[in-house]
């Protein structure tokens, strides 16, 4: 089997399987207005209606195209994107050979088990972003649009270790790109396949950003860019024509309406999300305390690591420990000024004996909160609180492709993230939680 076409396949299937009913209720609509009802036989309508003449049926033809639906704009502004970022990898793995790849000088300093993995895991990350581009493009067309095609390209790398710098930068616009559309989008179908998007460009960008040398995580909130911010970055690699007015929104667009049809308030998603802030924060403190930086570093789990990765992994630690803290004060603080009351920090019980088994938690907690923050957001109506929130949820993701690294596991193991309802990540959280 072809892995590439198998990625694409199943991240086609991930994003439109949200979309589905409102794609065939979409089919119902055009199919429904030349439907004869239930009931009528094709005799009983020659006998009863006057037949059209030839003229009359081709303005009725005309007359009745479906519009596109609102996020066409958006979807096709995240298609350019990708598009771009499809093109990227493949021509950069054409342009050089793996050999090439694992001896850029941009990896010096790491060790053989880094620079061996980096070939396979841009091969991963050229598979997602190919299976992005068939998604959005089916969705697009699903929603009565024309997908946008992709450019041509120049993008001005001519070593390997310059072909890593531009997919770092790439990768993290990518990140700031989706922050910036995904307020705008009006279907919470789509805004949900979208935030799993969102949180694997994270896992890409934290990846590269370690292998060119800078933190993988650099703040406790992603920021957000606009359209013509990202498109202005995007555009120093187009050579061909654009069209911008694919990527006009109308004044007349839908209001963004992401409230679930249920009680769940925004101070309930918030004091959900702060249970599992508090919860990582205690466990980060707590692990840090009982570990010295020498003990981390000599993990058996981190043993067929270089000097290069297994020196940094304490300041790492420690800053996404600083996170976790941050986004408690920040969750706190929103909960008191929509007026409720902030839940308090429980008492645990981790499980973890050795440094190895902290590092195992650590990776199952970060890929826990990716998948619900992803599960939780697209409900939260507060414009501010949605973007905040989508803004930690990419930096949980690359906390999770970091520890996911650092346990021999792939940094971005789907094409898109999955998310987990409320009730499936309290019941995991529970498991630590002693005394609430």
């Amino acid at each position: 089997m072809n892995p590439s076409a198998d990625t694409s396949d199943r991240t086609r299937r991930a994003f439109l399987g949200t979309t589905a009913s409102l794609s065939l209720a979409a089919l119902a609509g055009c199919a429904g207005s030349g439907d004869s009802d239930a009931g009528t036989t094709e005799t009983d309508a020659m006998e009863t209606e006057p037949m059209e003449t030839e003229t009359e049926m081709m303005e009725t033809e005309t007359e009745t195209p479906t519009p596109p639906a609102d996020d066409v704009p958006i979807l096709n502004y995240a298609l350019t994107l990708e598009h771009l970022e499809n093109a990227f990898y493949r021509e950069g793995l054409e342009t050089f050979s793996d050999d090439e790849l694992m001896t850029a000088d941009v990896l010096a300093d790491f060790g053989e088990r880094v620079r061996m993995e980096v070939p396979d895991y841009l091969r991963t990350v050229s598979e997602h972003e190919a299976a992005h581009v068939s998604a959005i493009s089916d969705t697009v067309e699903q929603l009565n649009g024309t997908p946008v095609k992709e450019a041509e390209y120049d993008f001005g790398y001519e070593t390997p270790s310059e072909f890593l710098a531009v997919a770092e930068a790439l990768e993290n616009t990518g990140v700031a790109a989706y922050a910036g559309a995904a307020p705008k989008v009006v279907n919470n179908d789509v805004l949900a396949a979208a935030a799993g998007i969102h949180s694997v460009e994270a896992r890409h960008a934290a990846f590269l950003n370690l292998v060119n040398g800078t933190s993988p995580f650099p703040a406790a909130v992603d920021e957000a860019s606009s359209m013509s911010e990202v498109l202005e970055v995007a555009g120093q690699f187009v050579t061909s024509e654009v069209d911008a007015s694919v990527y006009e929104l109308d004044d007349d667009r839908a209001t963004p309406d992401r409230k679930a049809d249920d009680d769940t308030s925004d101070v309930d998603v918030l004091n959900y999300a702060l249970t599992l802030e508090h919860l990582e924060n205690a466990f980060y403190r707590e692990g840090l305390e009982t570990f010295s930086d020498d003990e981390l570093i000599e993990a058996d789990v981190l043993s067929s690591f270089g000097d290069g990765v297994r020196t940094i992994v304490p300041d790492h630690i420690r800053t996404v420990g600083d996170h976790e803290a941050a986004h408690v004060t920040a969750l706190s603080d929103t909960v008191e000024k929509l007026g409720g009351t902030p839940v308090e920090e429980a008492e645990y019980d981790f499980g973890y004996e050795t440094p190895s088994e902290f590092f195992g938690v650590a990776r199952a907690l970060e890929n826990t909160g990716v998948a619900a923050y992803k599960g939780a957001a697209p409900t939260v109506s507060n414009d501010q609180v949605f973007s905040a929130a989508i803004g930690i949820h990419s930096v949980e993701a690359r906390h999770a492709a970091m520890l996911n690294e650092l346990n021999a596991e792939s940094p971005f193991p789907n094409g898109v993230d999955e998310p987990q309802t409320m009730a499936e990540v309290t019941e995991i959280a529970g498991q630590f939680i002693v005394e609430n």
